[in-house]
């Protein structure tokens, strides 16, 4: 399918669903592989880069693996002597700010539109940028929206075009009156599928740009 990335004209949206990672929260991979890699890794060519890795973080992300399985998992790419507790904080180290000006975008928006999120996480996570949001701004990251759907806790991920008729329906959405809007041009391509109206969040460009 070939990329339409105009913005999309607003006038019949309702509902609006936004990704997390890289459109409202700022993150970085990067910084969590080169925490790894600080903590001690025992074979780096294959850390996080094997088949059976990356299909261990699509179970975690999807809630098939427990946060122990997880860090057990992990703690076996490493040397000896690193604790569950840094495996956390490297695995962590990704996630970055979620800046004011997206906040207060999203505190207008809702005077027009029903907001959503839709998210590909899990829970180690979850805990984190939950705890963080409500230490930044002083009241939980829920209050923002109408409904929130992460991966780990409905057991479908992204670009399964699956968990947007889950959300479609679980919401009572009309896909002709909802946009979504994600960094991942698959993701965006699965959405359009399910008749959603989808705009792909190019990188330098700041999702307040569309507003």
């Amino acid at each position: 399918m070939s990329e339409i990335n105009d913005k999309p004209d607003l006038g019949s949206i309702r509902n609006l669903i936004f990704d997390f990672g890289n459109v409202l929260l700022n993150i970085d991979p990067k910084r969590s592989s080169e925490a790894f890699r600080r903590l001690g890794v025992k074979d780096e060519t294959d850390f996080f880069g094997s088949r059976s890795s990356l299909e261990l973080m699509v179970k975690f992300e999807r809630g098939q693996v427990s946060p122990e399985e997880f860090r057990n998992t992990v703690l076996r790419s490493l040397q000896p002597g690193v604790t569950p507790e840094q495996v956390d904080t490297a695995w962590n180290a990704l996630l970055l700010d979620f800046p004011p000006r997206r906040v207060e975008l999203l505190k207008r928006l809702r005077n027009d539109y029903r907001l959503y999120l839709l998210s590909n996480s899990n829970h180690i996570h979850y805990v984190s940028y939950t705890a963080g949001f409500l230490r930044n701004y002083g009241f939980p990251l829920a209050e923002l929206f109408d409904k929130m759907w992460f991966s780990q806790q409905i057991g479908l991920s992204k670009p399964d075009p699956e968990i947007f008729r889950y959300v479609l329906n679980e919401g009572w959405l009309h896909p002709e009156e909802t946009l979504f809007i994600d960094d991942t041009l698959v993701h965006v391509e699965a959405a359009r599928k399910t008749g959603i109206r989808a705009w792909h969040l190019l990188p330098g460009t700041d999702v307040c740009d569309l507003f």
